[in-house]
């Protein structure tokens, strides 16, 4: 390639000499001359050709002498690297590799996918249209050519990056692809896929709609399926995951990160290992952005910092979005969903956790061969397979630009001159070049300058000055520099500082204060590198998990602790109230917000509460626990909520006429709002038994409206066995008695259930006054989910008679609830999206639809609305005329102690099934039907499976 491009024809012409100065041609005549040799670059052009071109119809008395004239002009001011040859009435123009802007872009496409660099370096010669300074038929060939050329690159573009992580810019280039030719369906389909990747899939499927109805109107046309097949993710919300990457920089790590890689691409488990603050977290995060492309299903992050021994299995369980099912153990429930997908699962922060870590990798590594497992720990694992990187601190020179760059970030204006190269090396010789301890350094330059820093790290430090060390001393030394600067603090400060250790994450200047007693001194503890503010709405304050330990430490002899440990859990019992409060506001998504960013206080003061009460705060959040381990079938909420019930004296498994102790009002009503996680993993009788012992305590403690969540439930309950008349019955007492008790957001629900249970029955009449009601009812209250469900019931209710208009509402549901992130509701919404569009549609297309659906319900746990799939399942491979495989699915159905009754139309449809295969197959059926019987829950979860990815 040349230094510099000589000659740009991607745009009006320019020259330029080889030291990239502009050349001035003479006249626009000399340009067009230049333009048309250019366009056939190193071939002879007539005469006759290059005066069309470059006179059009007002050619010259003698045009063979004027472009004589011309072309030694031309000669005079081109610089080397383009010359001009003389051949018999023609001329050539001989250009070095690179010299035109043309050529060059074109070999640097043809070589293929390109990296983001040279593909961002290419799409940077593109001025406008090729050859503008030509007007002649002769040129649109190469024009259109050039034209399809860049659009490709513009879409390798975007491609290159959201490879690189970078799917804010990646959706940025797509929407101007779009936005330039709406009816590329390419181009959409990465508009598309760049929005999965930035998570907005509601965006997603609005560019799907933008092109189909483009399309429809201008040519008449569908998409393709390429559109389609994404358009299918979107509704089935199975987009692979990326783990987040820091905003700032990444340095030093090129080779480490290249050793990273070419593990993962050797080994099943690779273990990062090294002290704390070596930046084992930030490399493993960037790694798993570099290989995520390698794992259809995507990578899965758990940090593991805030998590005990007996929560790790939980929390990756949570983080997969699995609900424990069953009476296996959770470490093989997350073995047997994972045994069948290829996952990246990022372990993060295990050094307290290694041996229940080791446990459930050494499970995976053994049962689930699709999954690659990344570790990082202080230590190595131990485990079984296990390959350990070293991961060290940073030489000399990556520690410098570290050290200089937290810098610049902390305040421009201390930005270190070159002349102050020797006093940043002296700092990271005495730090050992270790991240976390720049970093903290960094922050200091402000207020004391690089020579006061030095000053400062003379006494703390010293035991880092002798080179390397173990990483147990390197542990050490880290603290010393927390002592250090703990011992520069005032009294209150300290105070403050000390207190701040209750936490368990970044918190609100107001959490602060109602817990600590005041927030003044966050700014000095800021300016102090003891505490980081984090900007956002609202600003939030936290601290570096090896500060936080310091504190706790001293937390456990401070004499205020249990009084501080009481304050933490009487505010994140307010922050739970205020999220169930939320759920009659538009601000719930806000509220929801909170709560996951403050997931880790939640839990501490969970726990807290259940060892020391009172048992009304340790109830308002398992009522929040219990809401959303349903909405979002989350099994670590759910279990929380029956941690509660237990530790407030109300079991949750006790049968219904067990005797009744001293109870909260509070108690009967969340043990009947978790009889909708029971129903919701197939197991009716738990859920059965948890509702009517609900309504047992709520009478027997005088307070029969506590009961409204049971009679709920148990609606449920017998809607899914098939009685559908119990159900109404039920679900009008819960109606009345949420209305009795003032519970608009109950009462919403059961007008839902209302709805969906009249439509089953093939009441519209009534299911229509219910779905008023539903709509008026989350008018009134406003909030993301209380839309989603009206939609949702006003979709259903449509899908059931067969009418087209249910997608819009099924749709909206979808995008309503995924902002709280509510994927049980979000799930159903699809669910009846996928099987509606099965039954319009019907083929073996239909019958693949239903692949991604048993896995999202399979992983959620959701064996009721699993069944449901499988119901539906049996029908399309009906229609498509494969009789025996829904035989088989049919046996396993009716065994299953998991699988719901069908009723309403669903009855007629498994009828319809049952007559097909019947004259379809004879006697053979009974055979069949025994078959799928003997299968099991599992063996014909994976039948379905096969028979849906064929």
């Amino acid at each position: 390639m040349a230094a510099v491009v000589l000659l740009g024809v991607l745009g009006p012409v320019v020259l330029h000499a080889p030291d990239g100065s502009p050349v001035r041609l003479g006249s626009a005549r000399q340009a067009r001359l230049l333009a048309a040799l250019a366009l056939h670059v190193r071939a002879p052009v007539g005469c006759d050709l290059l005066a069309e071109l470059v006179w059009g119809e007002q050619q010259p008395a003698d045009p063979d002498a004027a472009l004589h004239t011309y072309v030694g002009r031309l000669r005079r001011v081109l610089p080397p690297g383009l010359r001009i040859r003389t051949g018999t009435r023609a001329y050539l123009l001989d250009a070095d590799p690179g010299a035109i802007d043309a050529q060059e872009f074109t070999a640097v496409l043809q070589r293929g996918p390109t990296d983001l660099e040279s593909l961002e370096a290419a799409l940077g010669w593109w001025r406008g249209r090729p050859y503008a300074d030509l007007e002649h038929p002769a040129v649109e060939t190469e024009v259109a050519r050039l034209a399809g050329l860049r659009a490709d690159a513009a879409e390798r573009h975007v491609t290159a990056l959201l490879a690189a992580a970078r799917p804010a810019d990646a959706v940025a280039a797509a929407e101007a692809l779009v936005g330039a030719d709406p009816l590329r369906e390419s181009a959409t389909a990465l508009l598309m896929r760049a929005l999965l990747a930035a998570g907005r899939p509601s965006d997603a499927a609005r560019a799907f709609a933008a092109l189909r109805t483009a399309l429809a109107d201008e040519l008449g046309l569908d998409p393709g399926p390429e559109v389609v097949r994404l358009h299918d993710q979107v509704l089935r919300g199975v987009a692979p995951r990326r783990p987040a990457l820091p905003l700032s920089s990444f340095v030093g790590r090129d080779d480490d990160l290249d050793r990273v890689t070419t593990m993962l691409a050797e080994r099943r488990v690779v273990t990062l290992c090294g002290p704390g603050g070596v930046g084992k977290s930030r490399l493993a995060r960037h790694a798993a952005a570099a290989v995520a492309d390698r794992y259809p299903d995507g990578v899965v992050a758990v940090g593991l910092g805030d998590v005990g021994p007996s929560r790790v299995a939980p929390a990756v369980a949570a983080a997969l979005r699995l609900a424990e099912v069953g009476a296996a153990s959770l470490t093989e429930r997350i073995v047997e969903v994972l045994a069948v997908r290829r996952h990246l699962l990022l372990l993060d922060d295990c050094d307290h956790v290694a041996e229940p870590v080791a446990v459930l990798v050494e499970a995976l590594a053994g049962g689930a061969p699709g999954v690659d497992v990344l570790v990082t720990a202080r230590e190595p694992l131990r485990a079984d397979g296990e390959q350990v990187l070293p991961v060290a601190p940073l030489p000399d020179g990556p520690a410098a630009a570290l050290l200089a760059d937290r810098i610049r970030a902390a305040d421009p204006a201390s930005s270190p001159t070159p002349g102050q190269a020797q006093l940043l090396a002296e700092v990271c010789r005495r730090l050992d070049g270790l991240p976390l301890a720049l970093e903290l350094a960094a922050v200091r330059v402000p207020g004391l300058g690089l020579t006061g820093l030095l000053t400062a790290l003379e006494e703390p430090l010293d035991v880092l000055s002798g080179g390397r060390r173990t990483a147990a001393r390197r542990h050490r030394s880290l603290r010393e520099v927390v002592e250090w600067s703990y011992g520069l603090l005032g009294e209150e400060h300290r105070e403050l500082f000390v207190r701040l250790g209750v936490f368990a994450g970044a918190v609100e200047p107001a959490a602060v204060t109602a817990v600590c007693g005041s927030a003044a001194g966050l700014p000095d503890l800021v300016d102090r590198s003891l505490v980081v503010r984090r900007d956002g709405d609202p600003v939030t304050y936290g601290m570096l998990d090896t500060l936080r330990a310091f504190c706790r430490a001293r937390l456990r002899t401070h004499p205020a602790a249990g009084d501080l440990r009481a304050r933490h859990a009487a505010w994140a019992a307010a922050l739970g109230a205020e999220v169930a409060e939320a759920s009659g506001r538009p601000d719930q998504a806000a509220a929801v917000r909170r709560f996951d960013a403050h997931l880790a206080d939640l839990r501490h003061a969970h726990a807290w509460l259940c060892r020391c009460g009172p048992p009304e705060q340790l109830l308002q959040l398992g009522l929040v626990f219990a809401d959303l381990g349903y909405l979002r079938a989350r099994a670590d909420l759910v279990r929380m909520a029956d941690e509660a019930l237990v530790a407030a004296g109300c079991a949750p498994d006790a049968e219904p006429g067990a005797p009744v102790g001293d109870v909260h009002p509070l108690a009967p009503l969340l043990l009947g709002a978790t009889v909708a996680a029971a129903w919701q993993r197939g197991d009716l009788d738990g859920g059965e038994r948890r509702g009517w012992r609900a309504l047992a305590v709520a009478e027997a403690i005088g307070e029969p409206l506590a009961g409204r969540a049971a009679l709920e439930g148990l609606a449920n309950v017998a809607m899914f066995r098939g009685d559908l008349d119990r159900a109404r019955e039920l679900c009008e007492q819960a109606a009345a008695a949420s209305a009795a008790a003032h519970d608009r957001g109950l009462e919403l629900v059961a007008a839902i259930d209302l709805t969906i249970i009249a439509a089953y029955a093939g009441d519209d009449a009534a299911a229509a006054r219910a779905e008023r009601l539903a709509a008026a009812l989350a008018d009134e209250l406003g909030s993301p989910v209380a839309r989603a469900w009206a939609a949702y019931a006003a979709g259903e209710r449509r899908a059931e008679s067969g009418d087209r208009a249910a997608v819009p509402h099924l749709e909206r549901a979808v995008a309503l609830a995924e902002e709280v992130d509510a994927a049980f509701l979000a799930g159903i919404a699809r669910h009846t999206l996928l099987t509606t569009a099965a039954r319009t549609d019907p083929g073996p297309a239909a019958v693949e639809r239903f692949g991604p659906l048993l896995d999202t319900w399979h992983g959620l746990g959701a064996w009721t609305q699993l069944w449901i799939a499988v119901r539906a399942l049996m029908e399309a491979l009906s229609r498509d005329g494969r009789h025996r495989d829904a035989a088989r699915l049919l046996g396993a159905l009716r065994t299953s102690r998991r699988a719901s009754q069908a009723y309403g139309a669903d009855s007629d449809r498994i009828d319809r099934v049952v007559d097909a295969a019947r004259r379809a197959l004879g006697a053979e059926l009974d055979d069949l039907l025994a078959e799928g019987a003997a299968l099991g829950d599992s063996g014909a979860l994976a039948l379905a499976r096969r028979l849906a990815h064929r």
